[in-house]
């Protein structure tokens, strides 16, 4: 057997999602919520450096690996050239961070891989996307679901109108039309492609004074109406999507868990039916990150294409106008 080529790798920002969220899990535990996770356990890549502005962080990631530690990421990228950039900083920074990449002297990566969003506006994602097409460096958005094989299942349950006729779609989201909202909004584009409509309601406090949770309707003249309930949570995690068919409902509930209804005989009123709960599967999470790594590899090496293209957040932001236009 061939051994594997691995890939160097290196993550610009190490918050939650970063590195945070796994900071306290046990070695032996399976999967990660992280990238510095993901890469570290990864047979495909060699994790071999992260940028960070915050030093106790850098303390802590040097004080149990030998992991090359920068506080600015431009120092990190010319001196390491890792084939494999991961950005997880917070939204505002990632269409410079994206900019500055492309301008590095003698440098050039093999895949750049962000998080969402992968800028604030529709201007700034089409010009990352032509920049990045222009130079043939793949650019791929972290989009968690299109990674989970819970929601893939559900797509080709849609498909394949295991459910039926899908009559209606709730989006229960909070945080933010871009930095939350986005998620499902991309669902909704996977799932049933562009809307023919966009009605918006009602907003409220979102993640920053220009990211409002809007709550609206997306109406599809030959599908169901898809409608988005924008709540102000805090810190709450909170999400849920119910997919009602005229043969059955999915939901993705507020534990975590898919749920999946049949159709039976209504037991007490003759002649009526009723939904009945088949089945209930936890949604990995863990896996999302690690499976997106698998992807990229596969993409770098020709055997895969991207899962979650950075040319999709034009159609993502290209809504998210119509719904803000759209707003009261």
């Amino acid at each position: 057997m061939s051994k594997v080529n691995k890939y160097s790798a290196a993550i610009i920002g190490c918050g939650d999602i970063g590195y945070r969220f796994d900071a306290d899990w046990s070695d032996d535990r399976e999967g990660a919520l992280t990238h510095f996770r993901a890469l570290k356990n990864s047979d495909k890549f060699e994790f071999i450096s992260v940028a960070e502005k915050n030093q106790e962080t850098l303390d802590l990631i040097s004080s149990h690996s030998n992991i090359s530690c920068y506080e600015n990421y431009i120092n990190m990228l010319s001196e390491q050239m890792p084939d494999i950039i991961s950005i997880v900083t917070n939204d505002e920074s990632h269409y410079k961070i994206l900019n500055d990449i492309l301008y590095i002297k003698d440098y050039k990566p093999k895949f750049v891989f962000c998080e969402k969003p992968l800028a604030l506006n529709l201007d700034e994602i089409e010009s990352i996307c032509e920049k990045y097409s222009e130079a043939g460096i793949p650019l791929q958005v972290n989009y968690t679901r299109r990674f989970l094989n819970e929601f893939i299942e559900i797509n080709k349950d849609i498909d394949k109108q295991n459910t039926g006729r899908i009559e209606s779609v709730t989006f229960y989201y909070s945080r933010g039309l871009v930095h939350n909202a986005s998620h499902y909004i991309d669902l909704a584009l996977w799932y049933f492609g562009i809307p023919d409509e966009v009605l918006s309601f009602s907003s409220k406090k979102g993640i920053t004074d220009s990211d409002k949770s809007v709550s609206f309707i997306l109406k599809y003249n030959e599908g169901p109406e898809l409608i988005f309930i924008g709540l102000d949570t805090g810190k709450l995690s909170f999400a849920e999507i119910d997919i009602v068919g005229t043969a059955g409902r999915i939901k993705f509930n507020f534990k975590n868990e898919i749920e999946r209804y049949e159709v039976i005989s209504n037991p007490v009123f003759k002649g009526y039916t009723s939904l009945n709960l088949e089945s209930s599967v936890p949604v990995k999470f863990e896996y999302a990150l690690p499976n997106a790594y698998e992807n990229i590899f596969d993409v770098i090496n020709n055997k895969q294409e991207l899962h979650s293209p950075a040319e999709n957040s034009i159609k993502i932001f290209d809504l998210i106008n119509k719904i803000r236009e759209n707003r009261i």
